[in-house]
């Protein structure tokens, strides 16, 4: 006679389970920890470029303004692609055969608290701060955040489909990468000016921020 229990001792249920319900929970603590640290450390090097985000003109910047910002997306960009692309590709070789089981669900697990930052971001100006913020810099900020929002699921697929699923020679893995990256780089500065128009729309909340 067969025991009761012997389905919860099958190696392939806990597998599963882990890979489900357990696992998914390291990427999602992995991008609450990166993203504080990367908007904490972040905000301290805008600081080296106390006028770019005042004196703003109504609608999208021009000139050098706009350039020096897109120069700091794309800044911010490649040190998240890169610490992206390395948590997708250390979380396959720690499993095995190179795979990472139920990779959708740690997307989405992954992405879930850049959704929470979208939905629930409400930016109120403290007039009693000590280093003011204007509202060219939160609207910076908001913008990123749904960029990185709107592109995060496709660049992890991206990244696990073609470099990790089939990575090929390590030049054809290089020149992969640098594909992918390229691709994000223009889809992420086409997104720019569409967010930042959008970013005021959805958070009432800038129009109280300082310009000046």
């Amino acid at each position: 006679m067969s025991s009761p229990f012997r389905p919860l001792s099958s190696s392939k249920l806990w597998n599963f389970l882990l890979n489900i319900a357990i696992l998914p929970w390291i990427a999602l603590i992995f991008q609450v920890v990166f993203v504080l640290f990367l908007l904490t450390f972040g905000s301290f090097l805008l600081w080296s470029s106390p006028r770019l985000f005042w004196e703003l003109p109504p609608g999208l910047p021009t000139g050098s303004v706009i350039t020096e910002m897109r120069m700091w997306l794309l800044a911010f960009g490649f040190v998240y692609a890169l610490v992206w692309c390395g948590y997708w590709r250390l979380a396959a070789a720690l499993n095995s055969g190179d795979r990472i089981p139920a990779f959708t669900v740690h997307v989405l697990a992954a992405w879930l608290p850049l959704l929470v930052i979208i939905y629930w971001a409400n930016p109120v100006n403290n007039p009693d701060a000590m280093i003011p913020i204007s509202q060219g810099e939160i609207t910076f900020k908001l913008a990123l955040a749904m960029i990185t929002a709107a592109l995060f699921p496709f660049y992890s697929a991206a990244v696990y489909i073609l470099l990790v699923i089939r990575p090929g020679s390590r030049i054809c893995k290089g020149m992969k990468l640098l594909g992918i990256w390229a691709l994000f780089a223009t889809a992420s500065l086409w997104l720019f000016p569409v967010f930042w128009r959008l970013a005021p729309e959805i958070y009432p909340g800038i129009a109280g921020f300082p310009v000046q």
